[in-house]
C-alpha cells in the first residue's frame, strides 16, 4: 500500500481579516453565503489574498480538485493500493475514505469542500466519506506508521517516476508527500519528517502532473492492467 499525501494545499476557508475585503463579500452576497462560509480562491479573491502571509501558497482550490481526482479515480487506488490524505495550508488533515469519489465539476467539489471543513466531515451522518481531523501532519504521520517518507520537489534527487515506483514497491508502507500548492516551497519543519526528496523533472510541473507521474509509474510497474485483465477474465 502506497500513501499519496498532498500537504500545505491550498485549501481553506476565507480567513477573519478578509470577511469585509470587497471581492469576499461579493462572492458570499452572489453565493447566498456569509464570508466564513467560502473557500478562499485566487480566481475571485485575488486582491484580498495578496495582503495574506504566504499568499503564493494559497487560494487555490482547483489544485486539490485535479490532482484528487486524478489519484482518487486512479486504477492504483480502484485496486487498493493507493490511499490519499490531504493536509491542508492550515494544518488540518483531511482523511479520506477509501473508495471516495468526488465530483468532476467545479462548483459541485468547492461546495463540498466547504461543507466538509465547516462541519469537519461529509456526509454529516453515518460513515464518512471525507472527515477533517484535529492532528498536525507528525502527528498523523506517525499513526500512518511509514517505512519511508519521500517528499516530490523540485529540489530532490533526480529521479524516473519507474524508478522511484520500484523503491515504493520495496517498502512495507511507504508514504509520498506533494506540496498542495502553486509556488513556494513546504515549511523548513518538514526536514526531520522526510526521508528524501525526489524531482521528477528539471521544469516546475504542476501538481497534477506530477501525481498522475507517479500513479502512472507504480502502476507500469506492477504491470497493473494486465493483471486487473487476467482476474477479470479469472473471475468471468
Amino acid at each position: 500500500m502506497i500513501v499519496l499525501g498532498l500537504i500545505e494545499t491550498a485549501l481553506e476557508l476565507v480567513p477573519t481579516e478578509l470577511y469585509t475585503h470587497p471581492a469576499v463579500v461579493n462572492t458570499a452576497k452572489h453565493r447566498g453565503k456569509t464570508p466564513h462560509e467560502i473557500l478562499l480562491d485566487e480566481s475571485l479573491h485575488l486582491k484580498a489574498i495578496q495582503t495574506l502571509p504566504d499568499a503564493e501558497k494559497r487560494g487555490r482550490p482547483d489544485i486539490a480538485h485535479r490532482s484528487l481526482l486524478i489519484a482518487l479515480d486512479s486504477v492504483l487506488a480502484r485496486a487498493g493500493h493507493l490511499d490519499t490524505f490531504v493536509h491542508t495550508y492550515t494544518g488540518e488533515i483531511i482523511e479520506i475514505h477509501r473508495g471516495t469519489r468526488l465530483p468532476r465539476r467545479t462548483p459541485r467539489f468547492v461546495g463540498l469542500m466547504e461543507q466538509l471543513l465547516l462541519n469537519k466531515r461529509v456526509p454529516p451522518s453515518g460513515d464518512p466519506l471525507l472527515r477533517v481531523i484535529p492532528e498536525t501532519l507528525e502527528t498523523h504521520l506517525r499513526k500512518i506508521k511509514p517505512s519511508q517518507i519521500i517528499l516530490l520537489s523540485e529540489q530532490g534527487t533526480p529521479m524516473a517516476p519507474t524508478q522511484l515506483a520500484k523503491s515504493l514497491l520495496n517498502e512495507a508502507n511507504p508514504v509520498v508527500l506533494v506540496g498542495g500548492f502553486a509556488h513556494g516551497s513546504p515549511k523548513s519543519d518538514l526536514a526531520n519528517l522526510v526521508d528524501q526528496r525526489v524531482s521528477f523533472d528539471p521544469e516546475t510541473l504542476s501538481v497534477s502532473t506530477i501525481v498522475g507521474m507517479l500513479i502512472h509509474g507504480v502502476e507500469q510497474l506492477m504491470d497493473l492492467s494486465t493483471r486487473r485483465f487476467q482476474e477479470s477474465k479469472d473471475v468471468g
